[in-house]
């Protein structure tokens, strides 16, 4: 077996692991500096840790996107008594937070939008393990922001289940005045200004989107300005308009 590492391939494919690793040395190392220095500037880091929904284990890390959703139809009792299983385990893992640390776990959902299962599927197999890990990381002390990737236009009523003020929910491409018709006043949430808007928009339509957000949802607080994702690729005078203005306008008599 040891002559394999002679051959080419495998040899390239090394050189292109070991390149990998060395960016994702770099990268730890950059956002760790990038970390020190917000601490100096005195903003503490915003999120603790990760985890992910016990579906979402299944799906991201045992068996696939299209084996996770074939299991739906072809093994539903399998699915459920191994996110039942994966659920035990991820609780059993929950730690107090350190006194004077960050005491904010992220969770990024990935399979449970719309266009992904149905209601009745997300009902079945997906809320129950994301309730049970939220309320035993709230029992732990720890405040979970959950990322709503895609809509969940249509899932709002089950946050309603969650403890009054126990979660920040931060919102995707869900309908964000329905968000607000529906938790307002029950969870903070934020979102969800579109990338693309800050990416070919203009500043005027900037303005005017926010304005009408605003207006709408930070009625009564509860409300914060964010982006839908990540702003890597938007353009930078956008962005500041965005902020500009929020912090302009958005101001509580």
């Amino acid at each position: 077996m040891a002559d394999a590492f002679s051959d080419p391939e495998i040899i390239d494919a090394v050189e292109k692991l070991r390149t990998a690793g060395t960016e994702l040395r770099r990268w730890r190392d950059k956002m760790a500096a990038f970390e020190v220095e917000f601490r100096k500037l005195g903003f503490p880091p915003f999120v603790g840790g990760l985890t992910l929904a016990p579906f979402d284990v299944l799906s991201d890390h045992l068996r696939g996107m299209r084996g996770s959703m074939l299991d739906l139809f072809r093994n539903p009792e399998q699915v459920l008594a191994a996110c039942e299983a994966i659920l035990d385990r991820m609780v059993m893992d929950i730690r107090p937070p350190v006194p004077g640390g960050v005491n904010t776990i992220g969770i990024p959902l990935h399979r449970g939008s719309e266009g992904f299962m149905s209601i009745e599927q997300f009902e079945t197999f997906y809320w129950p393990g994301l309730k049970g890990l939220i309320l035993a990381l709230i029992d732990k002390g720890i405040t979970p922001l959950v990322f709503f990737e895609g809509d969940y236009t249509s899932r709002l009523e089950y946050l309603l289940e969650l403890p009054k003020g126990k979660i920040f929910a931060h919102m995707d491409s869900s309908d964000i005045f329905k968000v607000k018709e529906v938790i307002g006043g029950h969870l903070c949430f934020s979102g969800n200004v579109p990338c693309s808007l800050l990416t070919s928009g203009t500043v005027e339509e900037v303005k005017t989107h926010c304005k009408k957000m605003i207006d709408v949802c930070a009625k009564e607080g509860g409300f914060i300005m964010s982006t839908r994702s990540p702003v890597d690729d938007v353009k930078p005078e956008l962005l500041k308009a965005m902020i500009d203005f929020t912090m302009e306008y958005g101001v509580y008599g």
